[in-house]
């Protein structure tokens, strides 16, 4: 029986919705959540961390790809803590890595960085590299917490569809396919993350979305000084 949880309009999910959500998370479940940018559905990374192969298309992680109705070889960005994850789950992480995440996480904006022995092979892109992001969710940041491991996560939509910025705009199909939901209404930001890629030689912008680029690149400029972006 699907759970579905409604978090306060302050946004600030009840303790008792995350202990919840977070058991069905690292059971390998997969979960229906509100990042601050859009909806997602994704799992517990530590439930999935052992599998010797891919999971299989019934598991909460093969779900997510057939639920989008798109290809295992385009793979899900992780929600994590905090910067330290940069260290945990990257190798050979640049400095300008550090300061995008110093200055915009938790944020709506994604790093993607080579990717280190901690990250299972089947979770890597086809260029070795894993796409982090620290949310500034407060579902999210509690969720990550009590799993106490990062959250691959991936907007809940069909592929190539637009993503939703609400619970209400979450096709029913998705919805049904998950194991669990928390619903908090309208995302803050409305619109995907920034993506910056600092794997392979100068940082690169792969997607335009919720961080304006003349911000990101401000800080990739070594004499900038931005204030930090919440």
């Amino acid at each position: 029986m699907q759970r579905i949880y409604r978090v306060s309009a302050d946004g600030r999910p009840h303790p008792l919705a995350i202990r919840d959500a977070a058991a069905h998370l690292r059971a390998g479940c997969l979960a229906l959540v509100p990042t601050e940018t859009v909806y997602g559905v994704g799992v517990c990374v530590s439930a999935y961390a052992s599998c010797e192969g891919e999971p299989s298309d019934e598991s909460g992680y093969g779900r997510i790809f057939t639920l989008k109705r798109r290809e295992r070889r385009q793979t899900v960005p992780w929600l994590v803590a905090g910067a330290e994850a940069l260290d945990a789950f990257g190798v050979d992480v640049p400095d300008e890595a550090y300061r995008l995440a110093e200055a915009f996480w938790p944020g709506a904006l994604t790093i993607v960085v080579r990717a280190s022995d901690a990250v299972p092979a089947f979770m890597r892109a086809a260029d070795g590299t894993v796409a982090l992001r620290a949310s500034a969710s407060p579902v999210i940041r509690a969720l990550v917490r009590a799993c106490g491991s990062p959250l691959a996560v991936t907007s809940a939509n069909t592929h190539g569809a637009p993503a939703p910025a609400s619970f209400e705009e979450v096709e029913p199909r998705i919805l049904a396919g998950s194991d669990i939901a928390l619903d908090a209404g309208a995302t803050v930001c409305r619109d995907a993350s920034t993506i910056v890629s600092c794997a392979h030689g100068a940082p690169e912008i792969l997607r335009h979305a919720a961080l304006p680029d003349e911000r990101v690149r401000a800080v990739l400029t070594p004499d900038s000084a931005p204030d930090k972006e919440r």
